[in-house]
């Protein structure tokens, strides 16, 4: 087959035809696209210029996108024009083509653009709309500065090439929304994977905690016991340094628990510097490792009605925001945790020294999947979320720029009044009492044994529930100590057994548990009308225990 020749105009057209064609099938770069499309244009004689405008959203407008031969002059008369005045608003209104031989006599020229004209010396004119679906997209000109008149030819090839590019603007719509689409769909993805992820660290951790809870209980409880035995000053500074640790290794653990963990909201009088200050232990080796320099100022506020899960994953996303926009901008920086009484609740800070927000992105800041991040770093989910467990408690979360750099995010909460208490759980006449505790650990059955010996009551261990439900037929308890997790049988099923039988030990029970949050924990806690007793505990924690108990 022969090429047909590029010479005279009909060769000339169809090369021209054939470069827009090419550029709208081989590219989805609607910018790519419009220069080759505007370059070829421009060669119908050599003496052309050419611009593209692109009617604006609200339809109100036409704002040049791309332009060929345009002295500054005329860009600038041409770089916003109003839809439906003018020579190319017209024909954007009119979805005609609009063809002149004289530009400046022409009535329908803006008064602005006529001395514009004039002084370019500009002749013939055409503009022909851009469709795509029947809709105007905007239009595409041809200005000529030599008395030729546009041939019916040029601007059947001008119509030709505008519905090209209509093609390439519907084109890269498309691609756009798709592009938009599967972003949504990988970030749909990542939070999916963060969930299984979370969810199986959470039954990780919820093994792990039981596993080492024991240990850690027994390490505790010895140390306590040694604490209150005649040791001199300098053994029990050093048991004291042993039993802190061990704390804060149990709160650890907590922690770890609570954060991974999907719990049902449990509204507490909460101390809001204790929740952060958690948070910050949580993450302080990442801190130190990233050279961020922690400072916490928490003056005395009073407390708030609050989940106190919920309030350390708001202040885990908004320290983990921080750290990272530090860590990024200069690898090092300075974190300041600020709580304060305020007005009629309390108010936190988190501070940062990074490089701040910027103002376009404040608005959005805490729309669900806006994120600033690549994809795979993170959802965009941390702050939408933040704000919205926030606004739950009856407060407020907003961010601003600090004016030395780096960014604030500051939450207000109200100090709310717990409702009314249930029931408290049935209460025992004032005396020294006889306890069963309910624990398969021998090593921490041995310790909670000792340390309700030292407090003045009558202990005795039952290994597992069979061997406890043996135990209370034959002789009659004032408590239980149960440990919710066992072998054979649970914490849950002897006290099933126990109702079952009427047994008036059904309701003298506590639970042992690691994790204060387990769904499982707290609903027996409820149908049993049962206190708890956290994993590992203190002297303390189990007087505390045996006042609740009166």
């Amino acid at each position: 087959m022969m090429t047909p020749s590029t010479e005279g105009p009909v060769g000339r057209h169809l090369a021209i035809l054939r470069t827009v064609a090419a550029a709208v099938s081989r590219s989805l770069d609607f910018e790519e696209v419009l220069e080759k499309s505007l370059a070829a244009l421009t060669k119908v004689t050599g003496h052309e210029l050419a611009s593209f405008h692109l009617v604006t959203p609200d339809g109100q407008s036409l704002v040049l996108r791309g332009h060929r031969g345009l002295s500054p002059r005329l860009r600038d008369v041409n770089l916003t024009l109003p839809f439906g005045e003018g020579l190319i608003g017209h024909a954007a209104a009119q979805g005609r083509t609009l063809l002149v031989d004289n530009a400046l006599a022409s009535p329908d020229l803006l008064p602005a653009a006529r001395p514009v004209v004039e002084a370019e010396g500009i002749k013939g004119f055409v503009c022909v709309p851009i469709r795509a679906r029947d809709r105007i997209l905007g239009t595409l000109s041809l200005g000529r500065q030599t008395p030729d008149p546009f041939s019916e030819e040029e601007v059947t090839l001008l119509e030709a090439a505008a519905d090209q590019i209509g093609l390439a603007l519907d084109n890269a719509r498309l691609y756009s929304e798709l592009r938009r689409q599967l972003e949504e769909l990988r970030r749909t993805q990542a939070e999916l994977i963060h969930a299984e992820k979370l969810s199986a660290v959470g039954e990780l951790a919820a093994g792990v905690a039981h596993e080492i809870n024991n240990p850690l209980t027994t390490i505790l409880g010895e140390i306590q016991l040694l604490l209150l035995s005649n040791l001199g000053k300098e053994l029990k500074e050093r048991f004291q340094v042993i039993s802190d640790e061990t704390v804060r290794a149990a709160r650890i653990v907590q922690s770890l628990l609570l954060f991974a963990g999907r719990y049902p909201p449990q509204r507490t009088l909460c101390t809001v510097a204790d929740q952060l200050r958690r948070v910050l232990e949580l993450k302080g080796y990442q801190l130190r490792s990233d050279d961020i320099r922690v400072v916490m100022e928490f003056d005395p506020a009073p407390p708030v009605w609050a989940d106190e899960n919920q309030l350390q994953q708001v202040f885990l996303n908004l320290v983990q925001n921080a750290h990272q926009a530090m860590k990024e901008a200069h690898g090092r920086g300075a974190l300041i945790a600020r709580a304060r009484p305020f007005e009629a609740g309390v108010r936190v800070e988190i501070l940062d020294d990074g490089p701040g927000i910027s103002p376009e992105h404040l608005p959005r800041l805490f729309d669900p999947f806006f994120t600033t991040k690549p994809p795979g770093v993170g959802t965009g989910l941390g702050l939408s979320v933040s704000y919205r467990i926030v606004t739950e408690h009856g407060g407020r979360l907003w961010a601003e720029n600090r004016p030395d750099g780096g960014a604030a995010f500051i939450l207000d909460l109200p100090v709310g009044v717990p409702p009314a208490e249930p029931g408290a759980a049935p209460t025992l006449p004032p005396k020294a009492l006889k306890v069963l505790v309910v624990e398969d650990e021998a090593g921490v059955a041995g310790v909670l044994s000792s340390l309700l010996r030292r407090l003045g009551h009558e202990a005795q261990v039952a290994r597992d529930g069979r061997d406890a439900l043996a135990r209370v037929e034959k002789a009659n308890y004032d408590l239980l100590i149960v440990d919710l997790k066992m072998p054979e049988m649970s914490g849950r099923q002897l006290w099933e057994a126990l109702r079952d039988r009427r047994s008036p030990l059904a309701r003298r029970m506590a639970f042992m548990s690691g994790n204060a949050r387990a769904p499982e924990l707290l609903d027996l806690i409820r149908e049993a009308g049962a206190l708890t007793l956290p994993k590992p505990f203190t002297f303390d924690d189990v007087s505390a225990l045996l006042r609740g108990v009166r």
